[in-house]
């Protein structure tokens, strides 16, 4: 007891040191709010919204899903999302609790209105969080990303071992570019998570053991992110971790309040936080899940997202903080409803096609505040 105790105690010093920023005074004041609403009067807010603000990339990974959802706009007339649309839905989400907002692509330095965009969710009054791949953080984007108000860099690292990392992105020196954007980001004040993806065949090896040594000798958070047979990996369970690589991950967290996977980061309680505390949005609008779970409950060019979200708590699966994460442990959620996204040619699949009738009007909706 008392030593989960002191964990927990670390931990939330930890999340202090990423969430508060001094000169946000706006921010701080929500978060205050936040708590206590939590606290005193059993508010579930959304906390996390994650943009997708371009698939395009300048890398080739093993496990990219970018070109599942990637839109050929011209031929489907798809619109996207505008500068104004960002605006209102973060209004949106602002208005529903979020007070963290997150931006990644492909990779975000390939689109060129990155930083209108994220001006449009008001960093002033929240958390910033850019995710990359580390390949373009040279000093001059560095120095926009620290004006236009990011507070944390999330970078993806996938291996402690520079080839296996190199292999693993598909270009080579993509390591050395990412260690250099690490330090460089450092003296300029930013937090740095490091995002690893972890499967079977990687999860108890020196690649691994290495990044875990370096953030918590380093004192970076580490994002361990479970594999999902999605993007290039659709229909591949090898990748899926076993029962067994679930105690060992749980071991890792439970050891170390540097490293985490999602289920760590929620406000309200511990488990899957989908659509209850984040959530993900395309380029185009749909909003999903997460981002490994290619189904939409609705578009927010369409609906606003309190109809959306509302719309996805009377799921089932979704009203409630799961012990598995549905699309990288639960294999009869894979095998049921994942699977249908499989060599499916227009992603996201509409909610309505992949759950039938596993939505019940009468389901009690958790997690909104």
């Amino acid at each position: 007891m008392i030593r989960n105790f002191k964990m927990y105690m670390r931990r939330s010093m930890i999340n202090l040191r990423y969430a508060v920023n001094p000169r946000k005074h706006i921010l701080i004041l929500r978060l205050i709010t936040t708590f206590l609403g939590i606290m005193l009067l059993k508010r579930r807010p959304l906390r996390y919204v994650d943009f997708a603000i371009d698939y395009h990339c300048n890398l080739k990974c093993d496990h990219c899903f970018k070109t599942s959802l990637e839109k050929d706009e011209a031929r489907r007339g798809t619109k996207r999302l505008a500068i104004e649309d960002y605006k209102r839905i973060a209004n949106d989400c602002m208005a529903l609790g979020v007070v963290n907002f997150s931006f990644q692509g492909g990779e975000l330095f390939l689109c060129k209105d990155w930083e209108k965009i994220i001006e449009a969710c008001k960093p002033w009054k929240n958390v910033i969080s850019v995710t990359t791949n580390g390949t373009m953080l040279t000093e001059e984007n560095l120095d926009r990303l620290k004006k236009v108000g990011v507070d944390i860099l999330t970078v993806s690292l996938d291996s402690g071992i520079p080839e296996e990392h190199d292999r693993f992105r598909g270009v080579k020196g993509t390591y050395g570019k990412v260690i250099q954007g690490i330090e460089s980001a450092l003296k300029r004040g930013f937090n740095i998570t490091i995002g690893t993806t972890v499967y079977h065949e990687n999860l108890k090896t020196e690649g691994i053991q290495k990044i875990i040594e370096m953030a918590v000798e380093k004192k970076f958070i580490l994002n361990l992110i479970l594999a999902v047979p999605a993007g290039k990996w659709q229909e591949n369970y090898d990748v899926l971790i076993t029962d067994e690589d679930v105690n060992y991950i749980r071991e890792l967290t439970a050891g170390s309040p540097y490293i985490r996977t999602d289920f760590e980061a929620n406000f309200v309680r511990w488990g899957c936080g989908a659509m209850k505390e984040i959530i993900y949005l395309t380029p185009y609008g749909d909003v999903l899940p997460c981002p490994f779970m290619h189904i939409s409950f609705g578009n927010a060019l369409d609906e606003s997202i309190a109809v959306i979200r509302s719309r996805a708590l009377k799921n089932r699966y979704l009203k409630d903080y799961h012990s598995k994460c549905l699309v990288a442990e639960d294999r009869e959620f894979i095998d049921r409803y994942l699977s249908k996204t499989f060599a499916h040619e227009d992603l996201p699949i509409h909610s309505e096609l992949v759950f039938n009738k596993v939505a019940s009007q009468s389901d009690v909706v958790v997690g909104q505040s």
